[in-house]
């Protein structure tokens, strides 16, 4: 079968038409907040009072329609359900299409809808990658968690911990991510930018599975809107490095001739680089120095008592409780950090947070 391609001269074949208009419909969905949720928040804004969570969720957004319970509540191939109710949602919609359009190839409408995956790819990876670029994803270890028994921390907070304890890499991680995301902008440079976001976002999808991080499904998402966007440049690139013939790329672009048309399309590409690139950072670097809606209490501890502390007196009620392991009231350490926390070791069971932790403002919300 023949690669649909909304490039080639001419009229298209019947089953090429059938697959772009089950690609249009599957990644327009895809592609576009469905939440009314994400429109309410959106439209009570305060612009004049802005926060980065405010721009970070505004691109932080993918197709959640049902939850189906997996093997951990986590990952679990059923939590890729929505995918398959979106395909099966695009194939009937795909045949209601072919009864009534009978035009006989989409090149420009196949140019608007890499146009909308191009953006939606860029917003999401740039605000992914300023999370890390300020270390605010995966901060650096409180001296509790060090002293934590190794089995005593889930599998996916081994990975966070493991790359928030270097964090010149994870500075690193995020700037791929931010590049990636902006080169998405342009089309010139959006073959590049869908082959660096496939690569770092596939990269997350199996650490994710590995690790039973939860995040699987949210950079697999990336993953699959970028192959779409390479579709049309994988046989040039397999025919220019692979059987080392030459390429004459032939790619369709509207003419944009009228001066309002120029406007628009300078004008939206303008805005969003500025909301999520230039104010999105400018709020980031706010917030690291002056908010601190971070995930970890901001303000200072006791000075010079950050340390851990084996408790070696212990009373309770004025009754000196003998040290023993099984105790669930006596402390068996005790732990200050640099910022406002204590904590404490005693012999009681309790659930453990499957959550990656959320910024938050004020130092005793933060878990």
């Amino acid at each position: 079968m023949s690669v649909p391609t909304a490039n080639t001269a001419g009229a298209w074949k019947p089953i090429e038409r059938f697959f772009f208009r089950v690609a249009c419909l599957f990644f327009v969905t895809m592609s576009v907040p469905l939440s009314w949720s994400y429109y309410e928040r959106l439209f009570t804004l305060n612009w004049l009072s802005l926060n980065y969570r405010d721009i970070t969720n505004m691109g932080r957004f993918s197709p959640s329609l049902i939850t189906i319970p997996t093997e951990s509540g986590r990952w679990g191939l059923a939590s890729y359900a929505d995918w398959g109710v979106i395909l099966l949602a695009a194939l009937v919609g795909a045949l209601l299409w072919s009864l009534f359009d009978k035009r006989k190839e989409y090149r420009k409408l196949y140019y608007w809808l890499r146009v909308v995956v191009r953006y939606r790819v860029a917003v999401g990876m740039i605000e992914f990658g300023f999370v890390k670029v300020f270390l605010v994803q995966m901060p650096f270890p409180p001296i509790s968690t060090l002293h934590t028994h190794f089995g005593d921390i889930t599998a996916q907070k081994l990975y966070w911990l493991s790359v928030g304890i270097v964090p010149t890499y994870e500075i690193f991680l995020g700037f791929v991510e931010v590049i990636a995301g902006f080169l998405l902008f342009f089309r010139k440079t959006a073959t590049i930018g869908a082959f660096l976001t496939a690569c770092a976002s596939a990269n997350i999808v199996y650490i994710n599975h590995a690790y039973d991080g939860g995040v699987h499904v949210y950079s697999a998402y990336f993953v699959l809107l970028c192959l779409f966007l390479l579709w049309q440049d994988i046989p040039r690139i397999g025919k220019l490095l692979i059987r080392e013939q030459d390429v004459v790329p032939v790619s369709y672009y509207p003419a944009f001739a009228s001066l309002w048309a120029k406007c628009l399309r300078y004008g939206v590409k303008a805005a969003l680089i500025f909301l999520f690139v230039v104010l999105l950072s400018v709020l980031h670097w706010r917030n690291l120095h002056h908010d601190r809606y971070v995930k970890l209490p901001a303000t200072p501890g006791l000075s010079g008592a950050a340390g851990y502390y084996q408790v070696t007196e212990f009373r309770h009620n004025g009754e000196l409780l003998p040290y023993t392991p099984f105790d669930s009231v006596r402390w068996q350490d005790a732990i200050f950090e640099e910022h406002s926390t204590l904590t404490f070791k005693v012999n009681e069971p309790i659930q453990i947070s499957l959550s990656n932790g959320v910024p938050r403002i004020g130092d005793v919300l933060r878990d």
